[in-house]
């Protein structure tokens, strides 16, 4: 039967990295000094990164014509990240800079199947990239047209050697960046600087018992930093920032902007109170409009039920579909034709929703549409304003997948009998009218409400995520697992190895999304966020649930629709486990999570098993088997789990700890190591001492791995698994962890275009004690020296102007900062000689790296610079 996919991404906004120029930078003063001084250091690139042979300001610095040869095609290796610079026309930009024409790029580059690519675009004036003209081609066969710029797939159909052609058809200027990757790569393929949504003026607090009457206190209130918004958990609150109050970081460079001072307010509770304090960050859905009412009758539409099996497991599962198992769904609430009362639900689910009291409706004011002044015990999914028909059902559609009655009538659940609670968290966002918007501290607060006040939860499940790690969020899924509640979250559909969370929280459940022949979807995440697979469609394929319909004039009616996702997978998963629990009651999260290690729980996938569960890396423990799973039910084996569970490790040596923990019934006896870790000859592995793990040891609460530099090869990653073999006298496993190490890239080709080296006054970055030099290059790396610094406080960054616009540092440009890109800090300069050291690349830190991402940043000027001026591209001082 014919019907219109709804896309369910995951829908959260990747919240990836964020450099800040302007209010976002740390005001930490290293000392280095107290008179005057030279400045000199070193800037390595990045392995991996390349540059377009022909960008901009080569043209600038070559009086207004190409260097001989630079059209020549660049080789690039395999992971690469390569900035260019294309144009359909030359021509000036407002303040008088030039721009030279430049249509076509091309790179070479060996490809195995499997390698991905992702070609990201940046127009140099600041337009929109919708009005950009591009194309990409492989091997002379266009992959892309009309605006090439945000796509990727894989690129290994043409293995071998491949040549890729970027062409600006118009649209005028644009920087742009592609990367090339293995598919077991761990980077996500993001390289602009990214503002994830927040809300202004409002932060996560977190502490002890005692922090309550701190922020209560007459001496955090006195000093009108912040008023107290609400508890969202056991010492966890919301807090506002007092109004008045102006929050602005000492480094200059930006205008104001109000998520900037967001973050500079609560960098100070950190610094000055003490706080444990993060932003309260914004998460949405992602979806389109629904297509024509599938039919229960038809079987084609049964196909994800028919890849776990389900209907054998139904039938080990006796007469108990899930009966007395109660499902948490926490997302858009749930359909009725009566939002603003509990009751009148979906036709699949009426019977199967209780309600038990209490709140239930967590979404934040500001994006509550349904009436009702804040928190409220009514879930139902409210119509949104102005766009009736754009109503997002996605929780009915998450539910019914768990839970929708076996009732001839539409589809039919997992856990057919199971409860369902529906927690609303997401409403309408304030800005754009988007459905699906919501806060994290409402999210938090619904966890611990869950685990707190209903003692009928038995599993959460949280289609959502794009997070980064967030501490509160962490402790809020910790408290549920201690408590018993199994949490599964969506592994996100960015299609990389990104790690969303809360899907990659330790104790968390992630799915990933297979396709209905059982691959891997294409928008699919894996790695770190995945540790299972499960049904989610593809994306002109997906599966089929209970949704609703709202006509022009607002009425509401029973519907189904297709949609496809993580989001879809997830509940699959959430619904083996109510299957599961309905046949063992004493069934425990933590038994779950054993069994899944151990193996119990999951097949290959595919008809013929077209993933290989050995490549743990991309398919965690497998596709989800519900027979296989019900027939564990009473299992309990001991098993150490690993966190994070794959590991990532840099070309040059870095280390990696790893968390362990042992899942066992509480009389089995604990486990020790049985024989001779399995250590590939480039990795060292070390208990938190140093010490190496022997035969009989008892299993230690983490290990630390690192890699031997020189061992690293220099064209391909190093993808290998550690395994440490384990037993408590009934139980044995191998406890495996995957390591992947990006290629060395050591040939001295690296190369990430001119480097200017800024030295700015942390005050001004227009005063005239700010300067500029052009580092040297020689051999894959950058040089420079600043002579005579006058003292004061300064802050240092480096980086490329591949479009000649008098700015560094922008999307799709090299960038390098002191001490850490992401993480500058002040420089207090006086009369001693300063070596410093910088990285500079394409890429972007993570949130988690930076610790606090800051926003409004728009690239650093190059001194001298002013409208209608050229700045000083000569070396020296």
């Amino acid at each position: 039967m014919p019907g219109k996919l709804l896309s369910s991404s995951v829908g959260i906004a990747l919240l990836l990295t964020g450099c800040g120029g302007g209010g976002g930078g740390s005001d930490d003063d290293l000392g280095l000094g107290d008179g005057s001084a030279d400045v000199s250091g070193i800037i390595e690139i990045v392995a991996g990164t390349r540059v377009d042979g022909d960008y901009a300001d080569l043209w600038a610095a070559a009086n207004e014509s190409w260097p001989s040869g630079s059209r020549d095609t660049v080789s690039v290796p395999v992971p690469s990240t390569t900035g260019g610079y294309l144009s359909d026309r030359s021509d000036t930009y407002a303040n008088g800079l030039g721009y030279p024409l430049d249509q076509e790029d091309s790179y070479a580059v060996s490809l195995v199947e499997g390698d991905r690519y992702f070609l990201q675009c940046f127009p140099a004036t600041g337009a929109d990239q919708d009005t950009l003209d591009v194309s990409l081609a492989l091997n002379g066969v266009e992959v892309a047209s009309g605006n090439a710029c945000g796509s990727g797939g894989i690129a290994g159909s043409p293995a071998g050697a491949t040549t890729f052609l970027v062409t600006a058809n118009g649209g005028g200027p644009f920087r742009y960046v592609l990367s090339i990757a293995p598919k077991t790569s761990l980077s996500a393929m993001d390289v602009a600087w990214p503002e994830p949504p927040l809300r202004e003026g409002e932060a996560i607090v977190t502490g002890p018992a005692a922090v309550a009457g701190t922020l209560s206190s007459s001496g955090l209130q006195a000093s009108s930093v912040m008023e107290l918004e609400r508890s969202i958990g056991p010492d966890t609150w919301q807090v506002r920032r007092k109004p008045g109050v102006s929050a602005l970081s000492s480094v200059s460079g930006g205008g104001r902007d109000a998520r900037a001072e967001t973050i500079e307010w609560i960098r100070e509770m950190r610094d000055e109170f003490g706080l444990k304090a993060e932003p309260n960050y914004r998460f949405s859905l992602l979806a389109t409009a629904p297509g024509d009412d599938p039919f229960y009758a038809d079987e084609e539409d049964r196909w994800n039920l028919d890849q776990i099996s389900l209907s054998e497991a139904w039938a080990l599962a006796g007469t108990s579909w899930g009966q007395g198992v109660g499902v948490a769904v926490m997302d858009t609430g749930m359909f009725t034709t009566t939002p603003d009362s509990y009751s009148n639900w979906h036709e699949d689910l009426v019977n199967n929703v209780v309600n038990e009291g209490g709140i239930l409706d967590f979404v934040n004011p500001d994006y509550d549409v349904d009436g009702q002044e804040g928190r409220d015990g009514v879930p139902g999914t409210p119509v949104t304003p102005d766009n009736p028909e754009a109503t997002s059902f996605h929780g009915t559609h998450v539910a019914g997948i768990i839970a929708a009655e076996d009732n001839s009538d539409g589809t039919v659940g997992i856990a057919h009998q199971a409860t369902i609670l529906p927690y609303r968290v997401l409403g309408v966002g304030p800005v754009g009218g988007e459905d699906g918007t919501g806060a994290v501290s409402d999210l938090i607060a619904a966890i611990n409400n869950a685990t707190d006040d209903r003692n009928d939860v038995d599993v959460i499940n949280l289609s959502l995520g794009g997070l980064p790690q967030i501490d509160a969020l962490q402790d809020a899924t910790d408290r549920a697992n201690s408590n018993g509640i199994l949490v599964v979250a969506a592994g996100g559909n960015s299609g990389d190895a990104s790690a969303v969370y809360p899907a990659a929280n330790r104790r968390v459940v992630g799915v990933g999304a297979t396709t209905r022949g059982g691959e891997l979807a294409s928008y699919s995440n894996y790695g770190q966020s995945v540790d299972l697979l499960a049904p989610g469609g593809a994306l002109n394929d997906g599966i089929v649930n209970a949704y609703g319909e709202v006509s022009a004039t607002g009425s509401l009616s029973d519907s189904y629709a297709y949609l496809a996702g993580s989001s879809m997978a997830a509940p699959h998963v959430a619904g083996v486990y109510a299957l599961m629990k309905g046949v063992s009651d004493s069934l425990t999260a933590s038994q779950f999570r054993a069994q899944l290690i151990a193996g119990e729980l999951t097949t290959a996938g595919g008809p013929d098993g077209t993933f290989d569960l050995g490549n743990y890396t991309l398919y965690g423990h497998g596709l989800i088997d519900a027979e296989k799973s019900v027939g564990s039910v009473n299992a309990f084996p001991t098993v150490v789990s690993a966190w994070p569970r794959v590991v990532e490790l840099s070309p040059s040596g870095t280390e990696r700890r790893v968390l362990l923990e042992v899942l066992k019934q509480s009389s089995a006896a604990d486990p020790l190591v049985s024989g001779s870790p399995d250590i590939p000859g480039a990795f060292t592995l070390t208990d938190d001492d140093g010490n190496p793990i022997n035969v009989n040891d008892e299993i230690p609460e983490a290990v630390r791995i690192s890699v031997d530099s020189s061992a690293v090869p220099d064209d391909r990653p190093l993808v290998e698994e550690i395994l440490i073999p384990y037993s408590n006298g009934t139980d044995s496993f191998d406890l495996r962890i995957p390591v992947y190490v990006q290629a060395a890239d050591t040939s001295g080709d690296r190369d990430a275009g001119r480097h200017y080296v800024l030295l700015l006054d942390a005050n001004d970055f227009g005063s005239s004690r700010s300067r500029q030099v052009l580092a040297s290059y020689n051999d894959g790396r950058y040089s420079y020296a600043i002579d005579d610094m006058v003292p004061g406080d300064y802050i240092l960054v480096a980086g490329t102007d591949l479009d000649n616009n008098g700015m560094i540092c922008e999307n799709g440009e090299a960038c390098a900062e002191y001490p850490e890109t992401g993480s500058r800090q002040v420089i207090s300069i006086g009369d001693q000689d300063l070596q410093l050291d910088m990285t500079t690349s394409f890429q972007r830190p993570t949130i988690a790296e930076m610790g606090l991402p800051r926003y409004g940043f728009r690239g650093y000027p190059v001194p001298g610079h002013q409208a209608g001026t050229r700045p000083d591209r000569s070396l020296g001082e």
